[in-house]
């Protein structure tokens, strides 16, 4: 039987289609939008992404500004964001910005400025953009990288029909060096690829940390290949070609290098690397790239920890229907003792990520399903079927019974909740997983008590 040729890089011209997402105003929009004239449309999503720090979309911004075209014509609003456009290395928004300079009329430049100053990158930085630190992640590389790594069997199905591709994962490594939640961010065909990956990971072996260690987050790039040796010189060639692309400005070629620094070991780059690609990708309108940063931020992975920056990227990630942002703000939303608002918001977030289709989305909502009270919103048996869709086909991983267990046990199924827990940890024990908390849970069911604690938490 075939196997995977899976090595962590990338999958050449298909990966382009991995940043076809709904967006609510990225570059390639706007720029369509004002190619058709249709300058209502144009204007707002060179506003929304201007007021963020895109060089591209300032410049067009001050442009319409100084035409007339979907705004009231204003010298002033354009010199200012012509500046900001100079500011961040746009020679033609230099030269705009000097043109309109002696039309000004006497004061106009003090409102000018005060334009500037509500967006310059000054304050973009304190409100908005992190603070990358060089050696923020450095125990979370030496953990990320596998010490025996599972090389899953091809799937059946792409192999009959030639389909080759690659997928981008997110995972926890526990202090027990095995990893939980594995999170496809992409895959490309979809459909294809990611329970193989899945299934490596939940397999593969990790660096331990102490007992007193806590769980760091991993990211992977996986190559599916059914023949063939890896062509490791077009590989460089193509990081150097998608670097040429990013510094052009081009914010999905932006997206693509920070993927490739933090998921291909033989840049070896740290995640402060990739963190200012990422920050350009997501000031030009892409959602993952803004999830990314949010992520990073809530993190402190390669920047400092920044709780409320992170919340803002990855409510705008969420509001363009980024699925791993909407499951991340759910969590979030779900830490501590949440009151019945925040509550309601995870929900709500999870069920926005279900209905897309995301299998993180599905297995995040059926575990707040499964553990919270009926009276509270809980839905046991809404939960069990989502996971008869998320792990259809999954035969090993403990996950599904452990949420499984957490339903039976709401519906009062207490005898079918100790059994569901008992498979959870002899998979477990298979896979060497650390079982504490899994024998904590299978006491409650034994003496009749109910799981409330999270599942899943990130």
């Amino acid at each position: 039987m075939r196997r995977a040729g899976i090595v962590v890089r990338t999958f050449w011209s298909a990966l382009a289609i991995l940043f076809c997402a709904r967006a609510v105003a990225d570059l390639r929009s706007a720029e369509s939008a004002y190619q058709k004239s249709d300058y209502d449309k144009a204007f707002q999503d060179f506003r929304d992404l201007a007021e963020i720090g895109q060089p591209t979309a300032q410049l067009d911004l001050a442009i319409m500004y100084a035409r007339g075209e979907g705004v009231r014509q204003s010298d002033i609003y354009a010199y200012a964001w012509a500046s900001l456009a100079a500011e961040n290395g746009l020679d033609k928004a230099k030269a705009l910005a000097e043109r309109l300079r002696p039309t000004l009329a006497p004061g106009s430049e003090k409102i000018a400025e005060q334009i500037k100053g509500q967006f310059g990158n000054a304050e973009l930085d304190a409100r908005l953009n992190p603070k990358v630190v060089e050696d923020a992640e450095r125990e979370d590389r030496t953990r990320c990288r596998p010490v025996k790594a599972y090389i899953p069997t091809y799937p059946g199905a792409a192999s009959a029909r030639g389909i080759q591709g690659a997928a981008y994962a997110e995972f926890s490594v526990m202090p027990d060096g095995r990893s939980r939640n594995p999170r496809i961010i992409y895959a490309v065909p979809k459909g294809e690829f990611e329970a193989a990956v899945r299934d490596s990971l939940l397999h593969s072996e990790f660096a331990p940390a102490s007992p007193a260690g806590q769980p760091v987050r991993c990211t992977i790039f996986y190559n599916f290949r059914l023949r063939g040796n890896l062509d490791y010189p077009r590989l460089q060639g193509f990081v150097n070609e998608t670097l040429v692309q990013a510094k052009g400005g081009d914010p999905q070629s932006q997206m693509l290098y920070g993927m490739l620094l933090v998921g291909l070991p033989q840049l070896n780059a740290p995640r402060s690397k990739a963190l200012p690609w990422f920050l350009k990708a997501a000031q030009g309108g892409v959602p993952s790239a803004q999830y990314q940063v949010g992520f990073s931020l809530l993190k402190g992975w390669g920047c400092d920890c920044e709780e409320n920056k992170g919340l803002d990227w990855l409510r705008r990630a969420a509001q363009a229907g980024q699925p791993d942002a909407e499951v991340t703000l759910a969590m979030y939303a779900l830490k501590g003792h949440p009151d019945e608002e925040r509550s309601n918001q995870a929900k709500l977030w999870l069920e926005q990520a279900a209905a897309s289709g995301s299998h993180d989305g599905k297995l995040y909502l059926a575990a707040l399903l499964a553990t919270r009270a009926q009276a509270d919103g809980g839905d046991p048996t809404q939960a069990l079927k989502l996971l008869d869709e998320v792990f259809r086909g999954v035969k090993d991983d403990p996950t599904s019974y452990e949420i499984r267990a957490a339903a039976q046990a709401s519906l009062g199924d207490f005898k079918a909740a100790t059994e569901s827990e008992h498979k959870a940890i002899d998979m477990a024990r298979k896979l060497k997983w650390d079982v504490t908390l899994l024998d904590e849970r299978l006491r409650k069911y034994t003496s009749g008590q109910p799981c409330r604690e999270g599942l899943l938490d990130l």
